[in-house]
């Protein structure tokens, strides 16, 4: 695929489980390009940006540009090439400087036919020695800002770990050890930012004071439940509601004050003792120069797929965008709202597409290999096994399921029966070892799109005939 273009190949999607399914296989992995083509990062901006002239239109806002004498993008997240480029193409190689940090090296090899466009490279889940070379060579290379100087902020998915500069007594080694330490224990996105905020220089609205007195515009991609723009990528330019207290306490929800390194206690008790500044506030003066602007969320890729599910004949409901919790959880819930459907055929009638979209946790007890999808996916074999004429699919939008190269994974009732034949440890001894990924590689059902270069949380389609 090629990222400019708004067009994801339904084909990418196809694996043993979504072919033997015939038409309804091939009307999920319609439904799935449908989504995701609907948070195309680069459509997303053409459709939030206009020019007119010398009148820059984002939204209601209305941007004089001959008032400015230079012009600058800062880009971090999977998404940020194609949202610079399309930036680029709509005001033209005007641009003093373009600095965009992600994840994957295929973003570079389109990087001749943008001159302007110096791309910068990061890790994700966890921060990487890159992401924080490459952050603090981005603002190195910003000259001294003043009022006539315009910056575009590209904010999208992954910009928390990609985009960082730790504060002065915090080393990688500790930013790791805590950022895992939280995803092991199941808190979610909205804790790990809240920690991660207040340990770095760059996140809370930190990055507003850098850029300040700059004329800021931050268009953001959104990867988050409830789509709190504070949360996505940590708030760089966003004024932060939560405080180094909040940060403590999360630490101390999950009994984390031994497992923690000490500069990060430490780091939260000096911000606690007011020796160190706090976030970016909303009475911050220096916000009257910043408008944040979301241009793209999980409920526009859910509403894609919901369209695209009428048009090929299904009764079809979002349930809800907003899905979280554990796994295990989220699948007995997903369990109960399939046999409605079933028995009682509310809240529809079949044939029916229920979607939902969100982000799930997973309890780390073993040592296997998989993503938050790939376990929810194999949480619910058990429950598909005695249900002929379901396909359940779970899938992250930006291609990647956790630390593994699979976006999700697909089931349907003969998954149990070929998990009998074919392996030697049934599904609790995979669903304990927290693999899911060899479960699904040995059965045919993980889905391996590659990145598709945006990144909205994750969606699951549930069609039943």
């Amino acid at each position: 695929m090629n990222i400019d273009e708004n067009r994801f190949n339904p084909g990418v999607f196809r694996n043993i489980v979504i072919d033997r399914n015939g038409k309804m296989g091939r009307d999920v992995c319609e439904i799935m390009a449908a989504a995701i083509n609907a948070v195309n990062p680069y459509q997303c901006v053409k459709d939030a940006v206009g020019l007119y002239g010398q009148r820059l239109m984002v939204g209601e806002l209305e941007i004089d540009l001959s008032r400015y004498e230079r012009k600058f993008i800062i880009g971090f997240g999977k998404a940020s090439v194609p949202m610079a480029k399309a930036l680029i193409e709509i005001i033209g190689q005007k641009f003093n400087d373009a600095f965009v940090l992600t994840k994957n090296k295929k973003f570079q090899e389109e990087f001749d036919k943008f001159q302007s466009l110096k791309i910068f490279l990061g890790g994700h889940p966890l921060p990487t020695r890159d992401s924080v070379n490459s952050t603090q060579k981005i603002l190195s290379r910003l000259p001294g800002l003043t009022e006539t100087d315009l910056v575009f902020v590209l904010i999208s998915g992954g910009g928390s770990a990609l985009f960082t500069d730790p504060m002065g007594g915090i080393s990688l080694e500790d930013l790791q050890r805590m950022t895992q330490i939280l995803l092991e224990c199941g808190a979610d996105i909205h804790e790990i930012n809240t920690l991660r905020k207040h340990l770095d220089r760059v996140k809370g609205g930190h990055l507003v004071r850098r850029l300040a007195p700059a004329r800021i515009l931050s268009l953001i991609l959104s990867d988050v439940i409830g789509d709190s723009l504070d949360m996505i990528a940590s708030g760089p330019t966003v004024p932060d509601p939560t405080t180094f207290q909040d940060a403590m306490t999360v630490i101390e929800k999950y009994d984390l004050s031994q497992q923690m390194p000490i500069s990060i206690i430490e780091t939260i008790e000096d911000g606690m003792g007011s020796r160190i500044e706090e976030t970016l506030k909303p009475q911050s003066s220096d916000l009257a120069s910043v408008s944040n602007f979301l241009i793209g969320s999980n409920i526009k890729a859910a509403g894609a797929a919901a369209n695209k599910a009428k048009e090929l004949g299904y009764n079809t409901q979002i349930i809800s965008s907003q899905l979280t919790g554990d796994t295990e959880s989220t699948a007995n819930f997903l369990g109960g709202i399939i046999m409605s459907v079933i028995s009682h055929c509310v809240p529809l009638k079949r044939p029916a597409c229920l979607l939902f979209g969100g982000e799930t946790t997973v309890k780390m007890s073993g040592k296997g290999k998989g993503g938050r999808n790939q376990d929810l996916v194999l949480r619910m074999v058990k429950e598909l096994a005695d249900k002929p004429g379901i396909l359940f699919t779970s899938l992250a939008t930006d291609g990647e399921d956790g630390p593994t190269d699979a976006a999700g994974a697909s089931a349907d009732n003969l998954v149990f029966k070929d998990s009998k034949k074919k392996l030697n440890q049934s599904i609790q001894e995979f669903i304990d070892n927290n693999d899911s990924y060899h479960f699904f590689s040995k059965i045919g059902g993980l889905i391996k799109t590659g990145a598709t270069g945006t990144n909205v949380n994750d969606l699951i389609i549930i069609l039943i005939k």
